[in-house]
């Protein structure tokens, strides 16, 4: 599997606070998607989703959108526009 942009750039860039931030970000796309899977899990094995689940895992989609749709805007302005 290949390592996040963040990681991949670490090196040349000198890691510090240019990847702090997307590394940071990594760790709670991360986290919620864990969160994501422990509901698919549970519901699984209950055949259906549960009513106290609901709240939870609303939140934690809301949540990962939230971060995926920053997290992809700071790649750009801190990766992409180092590109020739």
């Amino acid at each position: 599997m290949p390592r996040p942009l963040g990681q991949a750039l670490a090196g040349p860039l000198g890691g510090g606070e240019a990847t702090a931030t997307v590394s940071r970000a990594h760790s709670e796309i991360d986290r919620l998607a864990r969160r994501i899977g422990t509901h698919v899990r549970v519901a699984g094995a209950a055949g259906r989703l549960r009513p106290e689940q609901l709240e939870d895992l609303r939140a934690c989609l809301y949540g990962l959108h939230s971060v995926l749709r920053l997290h992809f805007v700071q790649e750009e302005e801190k990766y992409f526009s180092l590109a020739p």
